[in-house]
């Protein structure tokens, strides 16, 4: 019986040993995970190029955005985008929520939206958005969006964006 018991003592301290090694050998990933895959982090800024419902406005406006995208899961403010340069038109930042990862695209929906801090009285950026964020090589993500209104899709936006910086 004596020599029973130190041979399962004897395997039980190579297998803590083993698990011990193991634990120390394997990477250590972050306490939080993330769902958005890492090529899509960091900051971009490009041309966008927006569509608008009001024929008065002669139908689009171009102007440079900023997105920085972080990491997150489905259902948190994975990105921000902020309107850089949009000249004499006034242009739209906002939150986006990571809805959905698909294996080419992520799905970002509109979170808090910020009216234009130059925008003529009364005008406001609509929130009611779904915009899909594709890489396009390792340097550059096109973007699209499309703004509805009781369900109908009248207007857009799209752009391609540079990496600036990883996060």
């Amino acid at each position: 019986m004596g020599e029973r018991a130190g041979v399962i003592a004897a395997v039980t301290g190579v297998l803590a040993f083993v698990v011990s090694l193991l634990a120390w050998l394997l990477p250590q990933g972050d306490a939080k995970s993330s769902d958005v895959p890492e090529q899509y982090l960091g900051t971009w800024r490009g041309q966008v190029t927006m569509t608008f419902p009001d024929p008065t406005r002669e139908g689009k406006g171009t102007g440079t955005d900023e997105i920085t995208i972080k990491q997150g899961s489905i259902g948190d403010t994975v990105a921000a985008q902020r309107a850089v340069d949009w000249g004499q038109e006034a242009g739209c930042s906002r939150s986006w929520q990571l809805a959905e990862v698909d294996s080419d695209h992520l799905v970002l929906k509109a979170g808090t939206t910020g009216a234009p801090a130059d925008a003529p009285s009364g005008q406001t950026c609509l929130a009611d958005l779904t915009m899909n964020v594709r890489l396009a090589g390792q340097a550059r993500i096109e973007i699209q969006a499309n703004y509805n209104i009781l369900g109908t899709v009248t207007g857009a936006f799209s752009g391609s964006l540079a990496r600036q910086s990883r996060t």
